[in-house]
């Protein structure tokens, strides 16, 4: 992809964030005057898109391509990893003034923008655009290093998992459904007016201090009260924090960072990241819950949270939280300021990750092209074909070379110091113009070719047997032109041309003409005769072009090659009266048209290179001025 697509489509994914951002939090607010419609989503991103997308792209390359195509994907992926890292880690650094500048709600989201990444699990797979940075890692170290990476990933996926489990089973152990008839009447009007179209069970249990909400979907939910008396008041803001975790999709959204600290297990900042987040959701709902709230409420939202000295564990979301964050909270519910609405911010954030998704490269170590490109070649292999484009100003496109000094070019390209790429950005788009050397070697006693593009800064190969298509490898030292240079001989001409089609070109002139008329006659071959016997080509398009209007008197006929001999027959226009000029009767090739419009048919006999033969038939027609009834229609 170039960078010019993927800028675009960056700045086309930033602005739908920002602007679905801010229509959800519009459908929010309608809560303080109105009910949500069922069903209604107010999160930015379903937090779960991005593990699934993950899931069925590792499926589907392990189905298709076996374990080589799921090593590679992998690889990318790994990419894909350390990007989500490094994003957490910047939002880290700048999270304490974002927090000032911008609403708790805007924050909370920033943690979730990654899962816009599921997308682009598919491009990132062979980007053929100019990496922006190249992270070295050795090949013979990356399969040890992704099995220790993998182990530890799929160790503490499971560990979270298992951990969630035992603490729900530990929660709902001992714990009763609520049977106070006023408060599941309170809270099955506040389902409906956040628009849960599912009934969550209310239960209590000896096990928690503070009102929370367990499991990632509705019908797995529960709201657990602890085993004390909340008044009305109390009840309305515990139901409508909890509410705004469930309609936000909260628990899944710490399921999903969960995952992130999975995949980023050897960063300790992800780890850090990952309890900031948690504590960015709590401050996002007080925030929701309290808007345009009076004192008096906030005093007693306030001494909840108090109350409530305690945090969930696993994918859980609850009214306090850890005692290290309880002062920041309070401090927020209580002194309230006006932050910007932050979605811009958040659009932001989704253009500079999709800008920059995929575009890192992991390369191999550096060594010499000869590593690669030649060992292990029981044959020495010799240059069978040599290109080049935007060599020079009037050479920018591709020319075969026919004159080279072959030990010279392959010295000089097995010297060549590279990085073989083998995930992420690739650098093979290279823009119109690009200086480039095709090198085609062939082996003795081996099918297939070893084809080699070398560019400022970029080696392509593609090595016969070796199921990996093209690999792109860096150039470590830049390239010496001019040296190249010296090596080809641009005037050598081709030792065995090959057999070329036989074209005709006219020259149309006349009395009342100021110029020539240039045109190439259209063509059909008859046969060709070569080593190989003599075959008929399969019908070729043809039509009839000409000269109409203009007072034309003679065309000079050139072709290429030139004919043995050739006879040239012209028609009137209904083709009933005719007759043949033979080639030997035209003065340099100028045959005289006919005083009236004609059809013009060319037959011939054309020796090409290599022994081949083609019997042609040229077309053309002559429309004068003054005979528009005639030949008008048809032209």
């Amino acid at each position: 992809m170039s960078f010019g697509l993927r800028f675009v489509m960056a700045l086309i994914l930033g602005a739908l964030t920002a602007d679905m951002f801010s229509l959800r939090g519009r459908e929010e607010d309608k809560l303080r005057i109105e009910s949500l419609k069922p069903g209604r989503q107010v999160c930015l991103i379903e937090p779960m898109l991005l593990p699934v997308a993950l899931a069925m792209g590792m499926a589907f390359f392990l189905l298709w391509g076996g374990v080589q195509a799921l090593g590679r994907f992998a690889a990318n992926l790994w990419l894909l990893f350390f990007q989500i890292g490094v994003y957490y880690a910047l939002l880290l650094l700048v999270l304490a003034p974002l927090r000032r500048a911008v609403s708790a709600r805007a924050c909370a989201a920033l943690w979730l923008v990654p899962g816009l990444l599921y997308f682009l699990v598919w491009i990132v797979m062979d980007d053929d655009s100019r990496p922006l940075a190249v992270l070295t890692l050795p090949k013979a170290l990356f399969e040890p290093m992704f099995a220790v990476w993998l182990l530890g990933f799929l160790g503490l996926l499971v560990w979270q998992m298992v951990s969630h489990l035992q603490f729900r089973r530990l929660l709902l152990r001992d714990a009763v459904p609520e049977r106070d008839a006023a408060l599941l009447e309170q809270w099955h009007a506040e389902l409906r007016r956040h628009g849960v179209r599912r009934d969550i069970p209310v239960v209590v249990s000896r096990q928690v201090s503070t009102p929370l909400t367990v499991g990632c979907f509705l019908r797995t939910m529960r709201l657990v009260l602890p085993g004390r008396h909340y008044s009305r008041e109390e009840l309305e803001l515990i139901f409508c924090h909890e509410l705004r975790h469930i309609v936000r999709r909260d628990t899944r959204t710490k399921l999903f960072l969960g995952f992130c600290t999975a995949l980023c297990w050897f960063n300790p900042l992800c780890w850090i990241a990952r309890r900031r987040a948690s504590d960015d959701l709590e401050l996002s709902c007080d925030e929701a819950v309290l808007e345009d709230a009076d004192e008096a409420t906030r005093r007693r939202y306030a001494e909840l949270l108090l109350q409530h000295g305690a945090s969930g564990r696993g994918c859980t979301t609850c009214l306090s939280g850890a005692a290290q964050t309880l002062r920041y909270r309070l401090s927020h519910v209580m002194k309230p300021a006006k932050r910007l609405s932050g979605g811009l911010l958040v659009g932001a954030a989704a253009f500079a990750l999709t800008a920059t998704a995929g575009t890192l490269a992991l390369a191999d170590a550096a060594r010499p092209a000869r590593e690669l490109l030649f060992e292990g070649q029981t044959q020495t292999p010799c240059v069978q074909r040599v290109f080049v484009s935007g060599w020079r100003e009037d050479m920018r496109l591709s020319r075969k070379v026919f004159g080279y000094d072959e030990a010279a070019l392959t010295g000089f390209l097995g010297s060549l110091r590279i990085r073989e790429i083998y995930a992420g950005a690739q650098g093979r788009e290279q823009p119109f113009g690009t200086r480039c050397l095709d090198i085609d070697y062939e082996i003795p006693g081996q099918e297939g070719l070893i084809r080699l593009t070398l560019s400022d800064g970029l080696l392509i190969a593609d090595l016969p047997d070796d199921g990996r298509g093209e690999i792109a490898c860096l150039v470590e030292e830049e390239i010496d032109w001019q040296a190249l240079d010296a090596m080809l001989d641009f005037e050598a001409p081709d030792p065995d041309p090959d057999p070329r089609t036989p074209v005709l070109d006219l020259w149309f002139s006349g009395c009342e003409t100021a110029n020539q008329e240039h045109l190439s006659a259209q063509s059909r071959t008859l046969f060709v005769r070569d080593a190989e016997g003599i075959r008929v080509p399969e019908q070729e398009d043809f039509g009839v072009g000409g000269v109409f209007g203009l007072a034309v008197t003679q065309v000079r006929l050139e072709f290429e090659p030139e004919p043995r001999d050739y006879t040239v027959t012209v028609e009137n226009w209904d083709r009933s009266l005719s007759y043949t000029v033979q080639s030997s009767e035209l003065e340099d090739g100028v045959l005289p048209l006919a005083p009236y419009s004609a059809h013009y048919t060319v037959r011939g006999g054309f020796d090409s290179f290599r022994q081949t033969y083609y019997q042609m038939e040229f077309f053309f027609d002559v429309g004068l001025p003054g005979e528009e009834a005639v030949w008008g229609a048809a032209s």
